[in-house]
């Protein structure tokens, strides 16, 4: 009997096509921890042919985006992060087109962890 892909797996998928990507298997399991808790404050998820943009509400853990980025300027060189303040959003794109399948990996990685904001 088989089974639908849990998000980690469908996400280690996503990630293995990333060209050069240079995380561990305990780093790509720490940086999606870093996604999922990051991921409860997006509100949108714009994907554009070289870039996506990712909007934040105003519960965003700062100091987690900054660890995150961090890491992924280390492991994945070919990223650029730009962080508007103000609007909380942040681009996320590639140098060079060949790398735009690594930015699916960062959509994905929102998108799939996201959970509805719940309303109390």
């Amino acid at each position: 009997m088989s089974h639908a892909p849990t998000t980690s797996d469908a996400f280690d998928e996503v990630v293995a096509g990333i060209p050069s990507c240079a995380l561990d298997e305990v780093g790509k399991h720490e940086q999606r921890a870093r996604y999922a808790l990051l991921a409860s404050s997006v509100t949108r998820v714009e994907r554009q042919p070289r870039a996506v943009l990712i909007y934040f509400d105003r519960d965003l853990d700062r100091q987690t985006l900054q660890q995150a980025l961090g890491i992924e300027r280390e492991c994945c060189p070919f990223f650029t992060f730009a962080f508007d303040e103000q609007s909380r959003r942040l681009r996320a794109a590639v140098t060079d087109i060949a790398h735009a399948p690594a930015l699916g990996a960062v959509a994905y990685a929102f998108e799939a962890t996201r959970q509805p904001a719940s309303k109390s």
